[in-house]
């Protein structure tokens, strides 16, 4: 149904809304509660710390509530979250608020996943996926304008009133999810997928996930600090280096919707493993800011495909059944991808130099390809 696809895309962007904020205010936040500026990584890691175990709660979720249910009651708890961050006057009273916002974004980031990577498209997977960038684009925009006249306080009260409206909507939707927990992978097919790889891959396929979203992660946080520290820029290109390489993700995604389904998924995730990986490698090699800057966006147009495609194969490789659950750890993997190895190899490059951020790119990424071949290679039959 058009409208359930609509819903779906403007929750994606809802999940994306909160993740961007902390990030984005802390600067001023810290400020105001008195601590100091570090202490901001421990709310983070409390937020992706819950989050996965909302992850891996993902199959229970899904057999209590159904998926309509289970946005609907998770986009709740995120906006009762945002609503204490703007409200609470002290700075440990903002760890059961981030408790409350990783149970919630957990939740939504492995339903939606799995809804629709069994009911739709991999073109529709591509275009959710750009819709969380739109959120985490959107979030410190509204800060950013609230912040001018105002405080931040503010920009996170306008947050949570769209999550609230959004919310609304999705508890009016549930009778519309009925039935269709279950089905193929296009909006008006039936089809159940069964097993078509063996069972003991999915080890593979979490580590795939897990290294994905390490890389990921780490270019967002240190591509800056690499572009400064490595090849002697100004922190503003530097900052736009960081920035550069989130707009190739969104742009690769984008593209994606519209060429996946023609060049096959699968064969999507090792062109897109082999790009940035190629690309990684000429940041490394070059010394050339111009150089390293085009090819640090094309590292992220590289990765932009890979997390969708990697979703939307779980069912097809695993079968409609052990999806939900499946989907669950793989999400899992990818927040515990996230929030240890960046912080890990920031600590290896005061020793080493942050010339290995683009290494880990070439390693990771050739992971990520020989993964995906393995399991591929790895039939039912």
């Amino acid at each position: 149904m058009t409208f359930l696809l609509i819903l779906i895309y403007f929750s994606f962007i809802s999940l994306g809304l909160p993740d961007s904020l902390l990030g984005a205010v802390w600067p001023v936040m810290h400020h105001d509660f008195g601590v100091p500026v570090a202490f901001g990584g421990y709310v983070g890691m409390t937020t992706s710390f819950l989050t996965v175990i909302s992850s891996l709660m993902a199959q229970k979720f899904h057999k209590w509530f159904g998926t309509g249910k289970t946005i609907a009651i998770s986009t709740t708890l995120t906006a009762l979250a945002i609503i204490g961050y703007s409200i609470v006057p002290s700075f440990w009273m903002l760890f059961p608020l981030a408790i409350v916002l990783g149970l919630g974004g957990g939740a939504i980031d492995s339903a939606l996943n799995n809804y629709v990577a069994l009911h739709y498209k991999a073109s529709h997977m591509s275009f959710l996926h750009c819709c969380w960038g739109v959120g985490c684009t959107l979030g410190p925009l509204i800060l950013s304008y609230t912040m001018t006249d105002s405080t931040w306080r503010t920009g996170y009260r306008i947050i949570a009133v769209i999550q609230i409206v959004l919310a609304m909507i999705q508890y009016a939707s549930i009778p519309m999810w009925k039935g269709r927990d279950e089905g193929g992978a296009g909006e008006e097919e039936n089809e159940t997928f069964k097993p078509t790889v063996k069972a003991k891959t999915k080890v593979l396929a979490l580590l795939s996930f897990f290294f994905y979203c390490a890389f990921e992660t780490s270019c967002i946080l240190w591509f800056a600090t690499f572009f400064v520290n490595v090849l002697g820029t100004s922190e503003q290109i530097g900052a736009a280096a960081s920035s550069a390489f989130f707009i190739g993700i969104t742009a690769g995604r984008l593209v994606s919707g519209f060429v996946s389904e023609k060049i096959g998924v699968k064969n999507m995730v090792y062109i897109s493993a082999v790009i940035a990986a190629v690309c990684s490698a000429v940041v490394f090699l070059s010394g050339n800011v111009y150089l390293s800057f085009a090819a640090a966006v094309l590292v992220g147009f590289g990765c932009g495909p890979i997390y969708p495609s990697m979703i939307h194969r779980t069912p097809r490789r695993y079968g409609s059944k052990l999806s939900p659950k499946i989907i669950g750890q793989q999400m899992a993997c990818a927040y515990v991808g996230s929030t240890l190895f960046p912080p890990l190899l920031g600590n290896i490059a005061v020793f080493t130099g942050f010339k290995i951020v683009p290494l880990v790119g070439i390693v990771f990424m050739g992971l990520v390809f020989v993964c995906t071949l393995i399991i591929e290679r790895s039939k039912v039959n």
